[in-house]
């Protein structure tokens, strides 16, 4: 007869233990909070961001008029001149019975919210309506429009410069600060705000000197 130890025969086996179901509904509820926490700093951060790129947007856009409208208003009057020492003629001294600067605002708007002037853009020596040396700029219906095909502040025709959809102009303004023998200089008010969310706004405010203008 086989004789067992007695640590085998008195060998005690442990209880495989699980977790109890209120254990389980607490690590359910913890793992809850943890996944909405989660979920809610991801829609939060992705909501700042989108506002902070749009803000950059709107603030973008209006450093592109700046830089547009200085561009161009800064030559007005100029007119190529290659038969003498001076290399710019200004419409003042020509026969071109045509303005270097016009301020007026469409039907409806502000006053002075509407600019109108031209230079010779290709350096012909002349202006041609046909070269697009006409330009122009104003508000109209919350927009910036720009000068197309020659047309008047109070006429139709004009083409957006800021999307209708995404950006109210507040305000487009400009104003003569002076004009004397060097030329002229204008100062040039543009306020935006976004459609998309009403509390991101930018204002600009520059001076632009003319000095073809006389």
């Amino acid at each position: 007869m086989l004789a067992f130890p007695n640590t085998l025969n008195g060998l005690n086996t442990n209880k495989i233990g699980g977790y109890s179901i209120t254990e389980l509904m607490v690590a359910c509820t913890l793992s809850g909070i943890l996944i909405a926490a989660l979920t809610t700093y991801s829609v939060q951060s992705h909501v700042s961001l989108s506002s902070l790129q749009h803000a950059t947007a709107i603030e973008e856009d209006a450093r592109a008029l700046q830089d547009t409208i200085s561009r161009h208003l800064s030559r007005a009057g100029f007119i190529e001149n290659s038969s003498t020492l001076t290399p710019f003629l200004t419409l003042a001294s020509t026969s071109y019975s045509l303005q270097n600067v016009t301020l007026g605002h469409r039907a409806g708007e502000t006053p002075n919210s509407c600019i109108t002037f031209s230079y010779d853009k290709n350096r012909s020596g002349v202006i041609s309506a046909a070269q697009d040396e006409l330009f122009g700029y104003r508000l109209h219906d919350k927009s910036i429009e720009y000068r197309v095909g020659g047309k008047t502040c109070a006429q139709g025709g004009w083409f957006d410069l800021t999307d209708p959809n995404t950006v109210e102009v507040t305000q487009f303004a400009v104003n003569a600060l002076h004009k004397n023998s060097w030329g002229a200089a204008y100062e040039i008010n543009i306020s935006l705000q976004s459609l998309i969310n009403p509390n991101v706004v930018t204002n600009k405010t520059f001076v632009v000197e003319t000095v073809n203008e006389r």
